[in-house]
């Protein structure tokens, strides 16, 4: 039988400041860390298992659109 572990996913805002947190239970760090990745949109995630940051995902850089010159 496998262990569930906790997780918790902290958006953190422009000025890095948390702004919200989004408890994740998981079998290990990859699913956690998948689900995380999942949640980026307009902030920042964290992921941390008690004490031990185990990853960060930055939000996706806006896409400038070119305009064709003509």
């Amino acid at each position: 039988m496998r262990t569930i572990k906790h997780y918790r996913a902290f958006q953190i805002d422009p000025d890095g400041r948390v702004s919200g947190c989004i408890n994740i239970a998981c079998r290990d760090d990859e699913e956690a860390k998948r689900q995380a990745a999942a949640l980026v949109q307009l902030h920042r995630i964290e992921l941390w298992r008690l004490d031990q940051r185990i990853a960060q995902f930055d939000r996706p850089s806006e896409i400038v659109p070119q305009h064709s010159v003509g």
